[in-house]
């Protein structure tokens, strides 16, 4: 910086440190998120407002099932299943504007796509004879002849007000629904006596 002799800024100097002054309140006023503008009063829709958010899982369901078996292996999450077993999807769907549940008064559709076919949710409480709990359900037995392997599918909701949201599972063919090798012997309900008359 220029001095006098004195050891005091000349002229020159002092508007420079003036410059230098004035501009670092600046940087620092930008960087505090400082603003002259007036706050918008107007509220655009964000993309994840319109995408619903859908959470999945599959659990074993009854068929085929013995009556020893049925108490403690049906709805448990399972991922790997048996020919002649019974996977059930059950789904929830949250609409991301409100934060609740969709149930069927919101919701248009809720499908699970397979690869050979397209099978339909219904929405009810849980267990049936006493409801702790509502959401989206649907039941496929495995075909005795179908492939083995993992099954890749998608789990696709639909709101009444047309919008989306889409369930994908891990890539991981660890983590994916899966059918084994093993095949479960078919169970025939036992008939139901017809009533004395």
């Amino acid at each position: 910086m220029a001095t006098t002799s004195s050891g005091s800024p000349t002229g020159y100097a002092r508007v420079i440190a003036l410059s230098v002054l004035i501009g670092s309140g600046l940087v620092l006023a930008c960087s505090s998120g400082a603003t002259t503008q007036a706050p918008s009063t107007t509220q655009v829709p964000s993309a994840a407002s319109s995408t619903l958010f859908v959470d999945v899982d599959t659990v074993l369901g009854p068929t085929n099932l013995t009556d020893a078996e049925k108490p403690t292996r049906t709805c448990v999450q399972a991922s790997r299943f048996a020919h002649n077993e019974e996977v059930v999807w059950r789904v929830k769907v949250i609409d991301p504007v409100t934060g609740k549940p969709m149930d069927d008064t919101t919701l248009a559709s809720i499908q699970v796509k397979l690869p050979d076919q397209t099978l339909d949710l219904h929405y009810g409480g849980h267990p049936k004879s006493t409801p702790v709990d509502f959401f989206w359900t649907v039941g496929w037995d495995v075909p005795a002849d179908y492939p083995t392997g993992t099954v890749d599918y998608t789990v696709v909701a639909t709101a009444k007000d047309g919008r989306t949201g889409e369930y994908n599972q891990f890539k991981v063919a660890l983590a994916m629904l899966t059918v084994t090798n093993d095949v479960r012997p078919i169970i025939v309900p036992a008939a139901t006596p017809a009533p004395s008359k």
